[in-house]
């Protein structure tokens, strides 16, 4: 694909290599002659919804002094580079009006460009925790380091599910955003919204009238309540009124667990941690009766057989807010986990996690954990925000598991997406996925199910 299909230029692509090398090699003037590239898709089936994804291409030649162009050519090993691109969706007008109406762009690309850099400086001799932005045009497009080139990749085949090996790598990340932000803040004296003024207005939970989200979370909850209609054990019951009373204001708490919080200390969120916002990189490991001499590999938890998760990064930050961290703990808790799994294992996530945190704090920063985030008010926290994590699983699952023949015809038709938005568009798809796909139907039930029992029918 011609990458000005895209609106990228030739200029843009040279401004982008030259940004790379600055960053992998440490040279301001690089020189170098581009000798192809090309722009392809990502994937054809949706990745996400707030924006279009490529995979750019280049060839190219670095320039060697005293060299002719001849014999460049001759001696000048030719280079390959991929970066990955993300790019609002003109092609479905709707949609792009209402990604920028959300603003997304416009806070991801201020967040590379200013803040995410500030916070990387102070985890210096710790792994990045998210991947590089090389170039931004007109709050549009942003273009990143390819982490698929240096080995990360998303979790497939496991509908949005995570095993424990890897929510302990991902909270790792997380941990390190956290401790990124706490230490900004201790050393600058000032909280992120007053270093980086509007940076973080919310743009996902807006409880304006006219706002399109707004229309969003109601919508949502109008489908909710009708999937809870079909749901076997509350169809026939007594309280099923009650049931459908009680859900919409519970649900609606969600616009104040995504504030600021004036009890618990607040850092920046990612604010969209799901499955697919989350890339690993794995290492091989070799069995322990050869330690490897003849190749032979022994699974340690990759679930490839040969492979354990070494890292991983955070993707995306286009909903990112400030907000106590149990927040985004929670969310990604919820939103990769089932309720079976958490009954095991989320008191000792949220202890990894909170290990992980006082790890980096001490070591990047030199702080005490106890002073910036006590024990108790991580702990307090923890349970008041538990239901924020069920209420983001589902305002996301009803969307993100979806499955891909219905989201695909959604979102590359602007009138689909429109009726889908603010028509009736919404509640047809997420009903007929809700009856038609085992996964969805199963999933949306436990979630509508653990919110109902633990917040809608406590007496």
């Amino acid at each position: 694909m011609d990458p000005s299909t895209i609106g990228l230029t030739e200029q843009d692509i040279e401004a982008v290599v030259k940004s790379y090398i600055k960053d992998k090699r440490n040279r301001v003037n690089g020189k170098f002659r581009l000798v192809s590239y090309q722009v392809r898709r990502l994937s054809e089936d949706p990745i996400g919804y707030l924006g279009d994804h490529y995979l750019l291409d280049v060839n190219l030649r670095e320039k060697m002094v005293h060299y002719t162009p001849e014999e460049e050519e001759q001696y000048a090993e030719e280079e390959y580079i991929s970066f990955f691109l993300k790019v609002l969706p003109e092609t479905v007008p709707k949609l792009a009006d209402y990604i920028k109406e959300m603003g997304c762009f416009r806070k991801e690309i201020l967040l590379y460009k200013h803040l995410i850099p500030r916070l990387q400086d102070v985890m210096i001799g710790t792994r990045q925790f998210v991947p590089t932005a090389y170039y931004t045009k007109d709050e549009r497009m942003v273009v990143f380091e390819n982490l698929r080139t240096d080995g990360y990749s998303i979790v497939e085949g496991t509908t949005n599910l995570l095993d424990l090996e890897h929510l302990k790598v991902a909270l790792q990340a997380v941990a390190k955003l956290h401790a990124s932000s706490l230490i900004l803040e201790e050393r600058s004296g000032a909280p992120i919204p007053k270093l980086f003024v509007g940076y973080l207005n919310e743009n996902a939970y807006v409880e304006d009238e006219d706002h399109v989200r707004k229309v969003n979370l109601d919508n949502a909850i109008r489908v909710m309540c009708e999937m809870i209609k079909r749901i076997d054990c509350y169809a026939g019951s007594d309280r099923l009124d009650e049931i459908l009373r009680k859900v919409p204001d519970v649900v609606r708490k969600i616009y104040d667990f995504s504030k600021p919080s004036t009890v618990y200390r607040n850092v920046l969120n990612h604010g969209d941690l799901w499955s697919n916002n989350v890339m690993f990189r794995y290492e091989l490991i070799p069995t322990s009766g050869d330690n490897g001499k003849d190749g032979h590999l022994t699974e340690v938890g990759g679930g490839d057989g040969s492979s354990r998760v070494r890292d991983a990064r955070l993707v995306d930050f286009q909903l990112a807010r400030y907000a106590p961290p149990v927040l985004d703990v929670w969310t990604l808790l919820m939103l990769c986990t089932v309720r079976d799994f958490r009954r095991t294992h989320a008191r000792s996530l949220l202890d990894w996690y909170y290990e992980s945190l006082k790890e980096l704090l001490t070591s990047a920063g030199g702080l005490e954990i106890e002073r910036v985030v006590p024990r108790a008010q991580f702990d307090a926290s923890c349970a008041d925000f538990e239901l924020a994590g069920l209420i983001e699983s589902l305002l996301f699952s009803h969307l993100t598991l979806i499955p891909k023949r219905f989201a695909k015809d959604m979102l590359q038709c602007s009138e689909a997406f429109d009726s889908f938005l603010r028509g009736n568009g919404k509640e047809r798809v997420c009903l007929e996925s809700f009856e038609t796909d085992t996964t969805y139907r199963e999933r949306l039930s436990e979630m509508l199910t653990e919110l109902i029992e633990s917040y809608c029918l406590v007496d």
